[in-house]
């Protein structure tokens, strides 16, 4: 008895041309196996999804550090514009009103009027690109909906209840008094 290729010859069941073919065929996949390439082709599908979803998730991170730096700048010109249309201009005077600003005391020269309005939680200082800007609360309280680092100086409001047994509630604390 000879091979399975030789008794399928012989029965009829095959002819020589498709033999051979099936011996080429089984010769090149025992070369691939040999180099070590994949016969497979559901290893070479699978290698192929692979490789696309990890594209497609380095796309998607790509994409949301442009719309984060997209939704930042549109931020800052957001802030800008209300800090220039906002700021106030006639607070310039002859008095000094300190305040801190990365750990360094800066000075604004500002009138009166202002000054008790500063320390009265009414105004606040705001900086953008290194420059000091001078805003009423609401706009300011905006800047700060957005981003709270553009304020620098703000008091808020104090809404103190009244003590009934304070025998100096009569008595008001001057606020000119300067040290």
């Amino acid at each position: 008895m000879g091979s399975l290729q030789e008794q399928l010859l012989q029965a009829g069941l095959t002819t020589s041309h498709k033999a051979k073919v099936a011996k080429s065929e089984k010769r090149k996949q025992q070369k691939k196996q040999k180099k070590g390439a994949t016969s497979n082709p559901s290893d070479l599908q699978k290698h192929i999804q692979q490789t696309k979803l990890e594209q497609q998730q380095k796309a998607e991170e790509l994409n949301q550090a442009r719309q984060g730096s997209l939704k930042q700048r549109e931020q800052s010109a957001r802030v800008k514009q209300i800090l220039e249309h906002h700021n106030q201009e006639a607070i310039r005077g002859e008095r000094t009103f300190n305040f801190t600003y990365e750990n360094k005391v800066k000075s604004i020269e500002v009138n009166e009027r202002t000054q008790k309005a500063l320390s009265g939680g009414r105004l606040a200082i705001c900086v953008l690109e290194g420059r000091f800007y001078v805003l009423e609360d609401e706009p300011a309280r905006k800047v700060a909906e957005v981003d709270e680092h553009y304020i620098v100086f703000h008091v808020e409001p104090e809404s103190k209840v009244k003590d009934e047994d304070d025998p100096y509630a009569d008595f008001e604390i001057p606020d000119d008094l300067t040290w």
